[in-house]
């Protein structure tokens, strides 16, 4: 249970157009940081992997964020967006069965689940029909946009070779669809997110 995003992709990408994706990610996380988004290796320490094989990170985990323990099981709001700190995030109970949050943010540790996009799949359990599947649970921490970002990412240059869906709304990829628009020159309304079809072309 939990505030997720999920894919499925082609068992194997070619290498150029995985470069492609892999410049773009490149270029995002610059802005990222620039956002108070730091992004950090799969186990929320060093720095986050990103070459020609993969890309991987996690949130950082000693991330001197204030803790709020109140922070259980986060789900965004409606109409939760940006980046925000802890202390007035939350805004109430999510079925009494975790947090709804409005904007996102942590709980003093800016580590959740790590997210990793390979070019090739060589987990034979992970493949079907040639092709993987894989989720994040991002938590809403703060990684949950560069998650969305290098998500959107893949699909433009994918196209159909991916397939992407999410626990949240497509208000909630905003934020993302705006970074990629100004820094990358992507178009603004290319994809949106609908609950069964996922990120589709508008």
């Amino acid at each position: 249970m939990g505030y997720c995003h999920y894919w499925e992709i082609e068992q194997e990408v070619g290498p150029e157009p995985f470069s492609r994706i892999v410049a773009d990610v490149q270029r995002i996380v610059l802005t990222l940081d620039d956002l108070g988004v730091r992004l950090a290796g799969p186990r929320g320490e060093g720095l986050p992997e990103i070459d020609a094989d993969h890309i991987a990170f996690n949130g950082l985990w000693h991330c001197g964020h204030a803790k709020n323990e109140e922070i259980v099981i986060p789900f965004p709001t409606p109409g939760a967006a940006g980046v925000g700190a802890s202390v007035n995030a939350v805004e109430g109970s999510y079925f009494g069965m975790g947090t709804l949050l409005k904007h996102r943010t942590c709980d003093g540790n800016c580590c959740y689940e790590s997210f990793k996009l390979a070019r090739a799949c060589g987990e034979i359990d992970m493949v079907s029909d040639c092709r993987y599947s894989n989720s994040c649970k991002t938590g809403f921490r703060p990684y949950d946009l560069a998650v969305q970002c290098v998500l959107l990412i893949a699909k433009h240059h994918l196209g159909d070779r991916i397939q992407v869906w999410s626990g949240g709304s497509d208000f909630h990829w905003n934020d993302a669809r705006l970074l990629c628009y100004v820094h990358l020159g992507y178009p603004l309304t290319q994809y949106k997110i609908e609950r069964d079809a996922g990120l589709i072309l508008t």
